[in-house]
């Protein structure tokens, strides 16, 4: 079996500080778990001031695919919205 690889966008609800933002970053950090592994973090500018998360995950193929791992980000606190950006098989 082969992975999936997906790029996750976490959205806040508002504009956060930085501090704000690296504790979503950390909160990504320990819900990642196995078989699930985690790539890069990113933090990318939206727009005015509004800045988004993205994750970038690989799942095995044979673990049900990324709606598990999208499940857990989406409850984070202070992610308003998780969405599936970009999706590939390796």
């Amino acid at each position: 079996m082969g992975e999936v690889i997906a790029l996750i966008r976490i959205m806040p609800g508002n504009v956060l500080s930085d501090e704000e933002m690296q504790e979503i970053e950390n909160q990504v950090k320990q819900v990642v778990k196995e078989p699930v592994r985690l790539g890069k973090i990113e933090v990318k500018d939206i727009a005015f001031g509004l800045r988004g998360l993205d994750v970038t995950v690989a799942v095995p193929d044979s673990e049900g695919g990324i709606d598990p791992i999208v499940e857990t980000l989406s409850k984070i606190k202070n992610a308003e919205s998780v969405e599936v950006v970009d999706v590939g098989r390796i």
